[in-house]
C-alpha cells in the first residue's frame, strides 16, 4: 500500500493538512531539549498557516504501521548572496540558489516509545528531504541546501554528521550581516552542495 508522496520501510511523508487527527498529533508533538521550542512552537502554531499562503512548505513523516508523527520538516525557496562589492552605483553581489531547510525535527514522544529505532533524523534527511529537493531541481536551479542551525556544538556537529559544512569565519559574518533572518538571529548558516 503506498502512504503518503514518500515512503521507505519504516515510515511515510506528506504535506501537512490541517485534518484534526493531524492537528492533535501536532499539537503532542516534543523535542528533546528546551533549545528547540522554537521548532514546537512553529509546528503547532504557524506552519498550517504558512502552508496556505505558500510561505513554506511543512511535511510530516510518519510511522508507516503505526501513523505515529515520527517527526517533520519545513522547506522553502531562497538564494545565498556572494562576492559582495561596494560600487558608486551601489551594493553588486552574484547569487547562488537553495532551498532552505527551515525547520527540521523528530518527535522526541515517537522516540522514546521507539527506543530501538536508531538515526531517525539521518532517514529523514536522506530518504525524504533530499529526494524532495532534488526532485524540485529538476524543475527551477537549485545548487545547494542550507539551514541556519541553532548555535549548539552538539546540533552543529550533528549536522556536519549529515553533509553539512559552515563557512570560514569571515565569510560567515559577512553572510549573517546581510542575510540572516530576523527568527534566526542566534542560529549560524550551514551548508550542502546539491549533487
Amino acid at each position: 500500500m503506498h502512504k503518503g508522496i514518500l515512503q521507505n520501510k519504516l515510515f511515510y511523508c506528506g504535506h501537512i493538512d490541517g485534518s484534526q487527527n493531524e492537528l492533535q498529533d501536532i499539537s503532542e508533538f516534543t523535542v528533546r531539549t528546551q533549545n528547540g521550542y522554537g521548532l514546537v512552537n512553529y509546528l503547532q502554531k504557524f506552519a498550517w498557516q504558512d502552508e496556505v499562503e505558500g510561505m513554506m512548505r511543512t511535511y510530516t513523516v510518519r510511522d508507516f504501521h503505526s501513523s505515529e508523527l515520527a517527526g517533520y520538516f519545513s522547506l522553502k525557496a531562497g538564494l545565498i548572496s556572494i562576492n559582495e562589492t561596494t560600487t558608486e552605483n551601489g551594493v553588486t553581489f552574484d547569487t547562488i540558489p537553495g532551498i532552505e531547510i527551515a525547520n527540521f525535527a523528530v518527535n522526541y514522544g515517537y522516540l522514546e516509545k521507539h527506543s530501538e529505532l536508531e538515526g531517525v533524523g539521518l532517514i529523514i534527511f536522506n530518504d525524504f528531504i533530499i529526494p524532495i529537493i532534488q526532485d524540485i531541481a529538476k524543475s527551477v536551479g537549485v545548487k545547494i541546501v542550507y539551514i541556519f542551525a541553532l548555535p549548539f556544538k552538539g546540533l552543529i556537529d550533528h549536522y556536519r554528521k549529515y553533509g553539512f559544512s559552515r563557512l570560514d569565519s569571515a565569510s560567515e559574518y559577512e553572510l549573517h550581516k546581510r542575510l540572516k533572518p530576523r527568527y534566526d538571529e542566534t542560529c549560524v548558516f550551514m551548508f550542502q552542495t546539491l549533487s
